[in-house]
């Protein structure tokens, strides 16, 4: 396959399967009445009706990640460590996306309930989604070295301070909705990955100025 088909195809699985990962879980809130949004995290609908679902959306999840980290891998610049990093990062998540899909939660409103004894299991969906966590965080620094354009920048920084406010902001209005601060940081989390995926399939940086300045008769050659 040629260098910028495989590119394209990366890229279009990754959006493709954010966007797929965000519908499936959209669609169960409707058929979970039983898990009201604003208290409950997405990981319980792994367990009763919605099972199917929900793992199918972590499997999405995954590989959407999966393909980042190959775009990562083939990234198109010299940064080495960068890119090691990111794409470091990006394998790992989705590792532990992976595991959050096999191994349903034992929290209920990310509490584990009276009476329950934590088990191999529910240790091992929490470890999945602390891993998430340190794998997009370690991306996002190593995407500032990757891709140093001001636009990605000020996106990345609007991500972040959504994600650092969201949880603050509900407990100074006095809003007890763990589910609604959980969502709102996938969604964060989801938003870099679309953005990064854009941006990995994009140019070199430097590559159009480089080109600008190439004398007219070795551009026409």
């Amino acid at each position: 396959m040629h260098a910028n088909s495989l590119d394209r195809s990366l890229r279009l699985t990754v959006l493709a399967a954010l966007a797929a990962f965000v519908a499936l879980v959209a669609i169960q809130h409707p058929l979970r009445g039983d898990l009201p949004p604003a208290e409950h995290f997405i990981s319980e609908y792994a367990k009763g009706s919605t099972a199917a679902l929900q793992v199918a959306a972590f499997v999405c999840w995954s590989i959407a990640l999966a393909a980042g980290a190959l775009q990562a891998r083939r990234g198109r610049t010299e940064r080495r460590v960068a890119r090691s990093i990111a794409t470091f990062g990006l394998a790992i998540a989705a590792v532990g996306i992976a595991v959050c899909a096999v191994f349903a939660t034992q929290t209920v409103a990310g509490v584990l309930p009276d009476g329950v004894a934590r088990t191999t299991t529910g240790r091992l969906h929490d470890l999945g989604t602390l891993v998430v966590l340190v794998g997009l965080l370690l991306t996002a620094g190593a995407s500032l070295r990757l891709h140093p354009r001001r636009g990605y920048r000020i996106a990345l920084a609007a991500l972040f301070a959504t994600m650092l406010l969201t949880v603050p902001v509900l407990v100074a209005l006095g809003i007890d909705a763990p589910g609604i601060g959980q969502r709102v940081l996938i969604l964060v989390g989801c938003a870099f990955e679309w953005r990064l995926a854009v941006e990995l399939s994009g140019p070199r940086p430097g590559a159009d100025a480089a080109g600008a300045h190439m004398p007219r008769r070795a551009r026409s050659a």
